[in-house]
């Protein structure tokens, strides 16, 4: 995956790149450090003042870079103001399936009432060498940004009160999200819940084919469900089938073990809830069991299923609802 992180100077691009570093272990690259290396090395007559030029010529260097990460199957998070508004323009759409983009932006209000947090933290993932800070020139910036991206329908976090990068977004799973969903799907299946069934088994339950995975993106396009995003990047997804009893639950494979299952299963307990149900089973992998126990789902029986002349173990599970839980 290539996760693009946009905005003005001093909107916490760096430090936000820092954190997802931490969490997803991608490696970054950072486009103001990419730009300084060529001017510093005689690659380019450009300055650091010269932004609206900077931009198409560090731009043109970096969106290579992605395709070549793409193409060599590798994560890359890439953060700075010199990614243009039209980057789409730049990648074929296998390519833009692999992206993702996620713009800060500062409210004018932010930037006023809070001009020492700005000035505080503009060194907490760099030292800025002689960076004053022109508060008008700020809002404007982020002004024009914030414009550019709702004329454009680019995702972006609009920062009014505070930013918390621990803070989920939940919504219910839309049609745009699911053929992200059933790549988180195939790829948790190859890696997490490849440590309890054979490689055929993995194979036959998430064969490496795209048509089958246009066709678990129109399942989940016609399924109740939600998913949760941080940075609008899937962290992972749950649907319901027509008897409102749990169809598919699956988390980022690099985001296991931090409550983000649970929250997903929750979530869907109470549509259940909604919906009248008064008790709601799942068919729990070997790998999944232990946490729907955790969760509350007593095992019926353990089952065999047939997927593509393979055989693979799950669990009937059922746990009855409360009202109000």
């Amino acid at each position: 995956m290539i996760i693009l992180i946009a905005g003005a100077s001093h909107t916490g691009k760096t430090a936000l790149a820092q954190r997802l570093l931490e969490r997803y272990r991608y490696p970054v690259l950072s486009l103001d450090l990419l730009k300084m290396g060529l001017i510093r090395s005689g690659q380019t007559s450009l300055t650091p003042e010269d932004d609206e030029l900077l931009t198409p010529y560090v731009w043109s260097i970096a969106s290579q870079m992605i395709k070549t990460a793409i193409e060599n199957d590798q994560n890359l998070i890439v953060e700075g103001c010199y990614i243009p508004f039209d980057w789409q323009e730049d990648f074929p759409p296998a390519y833009l399936e692999r992206i993702r983009y996620w713009c800060l932006i500062m409210s004018e209000r932010y930037i006023r009432s809070h001009a020492g947090s700005v000035r505080a933290f503009a060194n907490v993932a760099e030292k800025r060498l002689h960076d004053e800070i022109d508060f008008d020139e700020l809002a404007r910036d982020n002004t024009l940004v914030l414009a550019e991206c709702r004329h454009r329908g680019l995702p972006y976090c609009l920062i009014e009160h505070g930013y918390d990068v621990d803070e989920w977004a939940v919504a219910p799973i839309s049609r745009d999200d699911a053929k992200e969903a059933a790549r988180l799907f195939h790829a948790t299946v190859h890696t997490v819940n490849a440590r309890d069934y054979s490689p055929s088994q993995v194979g036959a339950w998430a064969p490496n084919d795209e048509s089958f995975l246009e066709s678990i993106a129109a399942k989940l396009a016609g399924q109740r469900g939600i998913c949760i995003k941080e940075c609008g990047i899937l962290l992972g997804f749950g649907t319901l089938d027509e008897n409102s009893d749990i169809d598919m639950l699956y988390v980022h494979k690099d985001r296991q073990g931090q409550g983000i299952a649970r929250r997903i299963l929750l979530e869907l307990e109470a549509i259940a809830i909604a919906s009248g149900k008064t008790a709601v089973s799942a068919d729990a992998s070997l790998t999944a069991q232990p946490f729907f126990e955790r969760m509350g789902y007593a095992t019926v029986r353990k089952q065999t299923v047939m997927r593509r002349g393979v055989e693979l173990a799950n669990f009937r599970m059922e746990k009855r609802l409360t009202r109000g839980e």
